[in-house]
């Protein structure tokens, strides 16, 4: 089923709730009219057969009326009192009826009036004019005589006022509804109508305007919240979208240079001139391209997966002070080679959670790192350290250094300082982005302080966990 538009929604919902509360009210002031007129009938039938049973007189078996003909209020109330009465003996036989009542048909039997003497009170009857309401009354003028006393009064004006009081507010009720929902759909329009102003200025926000943000009115209601909500996805899509172009920038300058240098020694190598050693450097420098434009294309594959979502890791005790003296082993003979004095410190067992091959891979981007921007004769030194709950991991060397405006920008895709960025330095800017996805993933944050000439320290922060109880 297609939902509704919001604005209708709202002014069905007003509508059908105004509908139901219309409708109460007015079962409710039905109930009310209905027992209060019935209530002023029976009063009035009640009050007219008391009356009329002092103006009755038995003689010799014949009911009589006895009142002063002369005076008016008597006269009025008898032919009042008597427009439907009847008078039945102990043997159920019909002695006095009126004109009114011969003219409804009402004529008992003497079972019925057998029934109307056990259970008198009041009684509604059906008849062609109508309700009829009797009161029946046994009236024993002696012991031995027993008669069954009627007076009736006719409810038609009673149900004729209430259908017309039902047929009023009926119409009454439908009127209303249509103005509250002409009224309603206006005032929803209105009440939307921030809404779709809101609505008109994010429509006009697009990729090329991404700064642009929604106007927030100050009132601190739902419209503020979602202008807010909306401000705030924008960033992220605008940071997204820049790190995007960034990153497809940045690519197209990592590719341009080994395409262009393999294209420039394929065409040397078509020289008629050239000699099988030269085809043989010209082969081997474009392994090395190759091996390169492989290296970045799996740093983007891993960044990518990391990115998705695709890459899982374990999580396990790991000793981050074993690991880290390993992976400083592993490299200490490729710093050896370049002249530098890597060395690594650390004060026993330090335990976190985390996945080890990651850790391990962590720890390798750092150290290929201030490797590769170390002049020889430089210093690298790690140091693992527990302190207040937290495994430490630092990376100091005597390298280059980074200058201040580009630490911000260090751990962002491709970004590379003006003073690395050589063709001598291997690398395209990954390594980094991928170290700091790896913190993320551990809870660790991954910090650097730097100062150009001066060298570089990263210091790496995650949780501890206890040592095992065998533990040295």
């Amino acid at each position: 089923m297609k939902p509704l538009p919001i604005r209708t929604s709202l002014t069905v919902v007003y509508t059908v709730a105004l509908a139901v509360v219309l409708t109460v009210l007015s079962f409710g002031y039905h109930t009310t009219l209905v027992s209060q007129l019935d209530a002023d009938a029976t009063d009035s039938l009640e009050s007219r057969a008391r009356g009329l049973h002092a103006f009755l007189q038995f003689t010799d078996g014949s009911p009589a009326l006895v009142y002063n003909r002369s005076d008016p209020e008597e006269a009025a109330f008898i032919a009042e009192a008597t427009r439907y009465f009847q008078v039945y003996d102990g043997s159920g036989r019909l002695l006095v009826q009126s004109p009114g009542l011969e003219a409804l048909g009402l004529n008992y039997t003497p079972e019925e009036v057998a029934e109307f003497r056990q259970q008198p009170g009041l009684r509604d009857v059906r008849t062609d004019r109508g309700r009829l309401r009797l009161s029946s009354t046994v009236i024993s003028p002696s012991p031995n005589e027993h008669y069954l006393v009627q007076v009736g009064e006719l409810l038609d004006r009673m149900d004729g006022t209430l259908a017309s009081f039902d047929r009023l507010v009926a119409w009454r009720i439908l009127a209303g509804l249509l103005a509250a929902a002409l009224v309603g759909r206006w005032l929803a329009g209105r009440a939307l109508m921030p809404l779709s102003r809101l609505a008109e200025r994010m429509q006009a926000i697009g990729i090329t305007n991404l700064h642009a943000r929604v106007a927030v009115r100050g009132a601190h209601d739902e419209l503020d919240q979602v202008a807010e909500a909306f401000n705030r996805a924008l960033e992220r899509v605008e940071a997204s979208v820049g790190e995007m172009r960034q990153f497809s920038a940045a690519l197209a300058h990592e590719l341009r240079t080994p395409l262009a240098i393999l294209r420039g020694e394929a065409e040397l190598s078509l020289r008629p001139s050239s000699s099988a050693d030269q085809l043989r450097q010209t082969l081997a420098g474009q392994i090395d391209e190759f091996d390169r434009l492989t290296r970045l294309i799996n740093q983007i594959l891993t960044l990518a997966r990391a990115d998705a979502g695709e890459i899982r890791l374990a999580n396990e005790p790991v000793d981050l002070a074993a690991l880290a003296s390993s992976v400083a082993e592993q490299l200490e003979p490729v710093a050896a080679a370049r002249g530098l004095a890597l060395t690594g410190e650390g004060a026993g067992p330090v335990m976190v959670r985390g996945d080890a091959g990651w850790l391990q891979r962590l720890l390798l981007i750092l150290l290929d790192n201030a490797i590769k921007f170390t002049p020889d004769g430089g210093r690298i030194a790690m140091t693992v350290s527990r302190a207040s709950g937290l495994a430490q991991v630092t990376v100091a060397d005597t390298g280059i250094g980074v200058p201040a405006d580009a630490l911000p920008h260090l751990f962002e895709r491709f970004y590379r300082a003006d003073s690395a960025r050589s063709r001598q330095t291997e690398g395209a800017g990954l390594g980094l982005a991928l170290a700091h996805w790896i913190a993320e993933r551990h809870q660790a944050t991954i910090s650097v302080t730097s100062a150009p000439g001066e060298g570089s320290t990263f210091t790496i922060r995650l949780p501890a966990v206890p040592l095992p109880m065998n533990a040295s």
